[in-house]
């Protein structure tokens, strides 16, 4: 992968990062503000701040894929699937820049999950 490219998918993942960041304190300050009192029992409120925990949970982990590909990008390793060392497919690191698996090793992991 030429220098250009690299640079290219450094910023995306960096910017990427950023609004992941922000994305995880609006929501982890939605969560503390709705946060309900003890022996509150609506049901409704109740769900909204596990459903917030829940999307903060998922941020964070997109948040770690993004930190680990920017650390492949520093040790040369980026573009290279972490399973069977192979080409990531340029489309597929258009689409997720932070991916560590090439599409045949993605369908394996998530097979065993």
């Amino acid at each position: 992968m030429n220098k250009k490219l690299l640079q290219r998918y450094r910023g995306q993942l960096l910017e990427l990062r950023d609004r992941l960041t922000e994305a995880i304190q609006r929501i982890s300050e939605t969560v503390r503000t709705d946060a309900q009192p003890v022996g509150e029992h609506d049901r409704h409120v109740s769900e909204a701040p596990d459903m917030e925990l829940v999307a903060e949970q998922d941020e964070e982990n997109i948040r770690r894929q993004v930190m680990e590909a920017l650390k492949r990008l520093d040790d040369g390793t980026f573009g290279l699937c972490q399973e069977c060392g192979g080409q990531i497919g340029l489309e597929r690191l258009d689409a997720m820049p932070y991916t560590p698996y090439c599409v045949q090793c993605e369908r394996k992991v998530e097979a065993v999950s």
